[in-house]
């Protein structure tokens, strides 16, 4: 069988309404690290990482797949967006409930828009999970700097250099595959979590965007948990698919744990995430 290259492709520009539908849905007044524009680059990055097929339909669905993005509806608790350390959050659960409904959604055939708005949902779970802010709240200090930490986050992502850190190992719809994705999240999240904390404290409280730079541990807590979060929605998005159903006929994919790779947000075709 010949080897088939993985090719970065350029995310298709959205349309005013769409932008307009994102800022407007996704103002949710909780402490979280990504703002809704965070949010939404990571899971269009992730998109063209996910199987040729399911890309172009995503593609083609972009306005559903953003306005899943754009969720959460406003009837969601607070507890929807978390899992702390505690054990107090539903955020795990929910990720696995949108998961299973975004694979029978595939399996019965439904119109692509309402798979889109599934995958969406998913993807915004997911990059919630990868929120050092929504695994632990046993900072006494938290409310003083999560809000401030959310814009710099988001002033920081231009600079970020871009790196997919792979697929799960195993069976591309080996059951348990978006399980783990989260609680390494999760335990990835809680480990970084007073590392936020303790920079806030070093700089008295003062804004992050101008006080940290891109050597100081912040700017590295940001950049790991984007990455991250690209990584483990791209990982999910082939799992659903496959899993439903679909293929993926890509060859020499990257694994978590064995090998990492950087990837171009500018459509550039010069990096391949599979074959030489």
């Amino acid at each position: 069988m010949p080897r088939q290259l993985f090719v970065v492709h350029r995310v298709p520009r959205w349309s005013p309404l769409v932008l307009s539908l994102l800022l407007t849905t996704l103002c949710a007044p909780r402490a979280m690290a990504w703002e809704p524009s965070s949010v939404r680059q990571i899971a269009f990055e992730a998109a063209r990482l996910a199987p040729p097929d399911l890309y172009r339909q995503l593609v083609r669905n972009r306005s559903a797949f953003a306005q899943g993005i754009a969720e959460p509806p406003s009837t969601s608790k607070r507890s929807d967006f978390e899992k702390n350390a505690d054990g107090s959050g539903e955020l795990d659960r929910l990720i696995a409930r949108r998961t299973a409904e975004a694979i029978e959604s595939i399996r019965q055939h439904r119109p692509f828009n309402e798979v889109a708005y599934r995958l969406g949902l998913v993807s915004h779970y997911l990059v919630r999970a990868n929120d050092p802010l929504a695994t632990d709240r046993t900072d006494p200090e938290e409310s003083r700097f999560a809000a401030d930490y959310r814009r710099y986050v988001a002033s920081a992502e231009p600079r970020v250099r871009r790196v997919f850190y792979g697929f799960p190992a195993g069976p591309a719809d080996a059951s348990g595959h978006v399980d783990r994705l989260v609680a390494d999240a999760l335990g990835r999240g809680r480990a970084l979590y007073p590392l936020i904390g303790r920079e806030y404290r070093r700089v008295a409280f003062a804004t992050g965007v101008r006080s940290f730079d891109d050597r100081s541990t912040a700017y590295a807590v940001a950049a790991l948990s984007y990455n991250h979060a690209v990584s483990d929605v791209a990982g999910a998005l082939r799992y659903i698919w496959v899993a439903a159903g679909g293929s993926d006929p890509r060859v020499d994919l990257p694994v978590r744990g064995r090998r990492a790779v950087r990837f171009s947000t500018d459509g550039a075709p010069s990096v391949t995430l599979g074959g030489r």
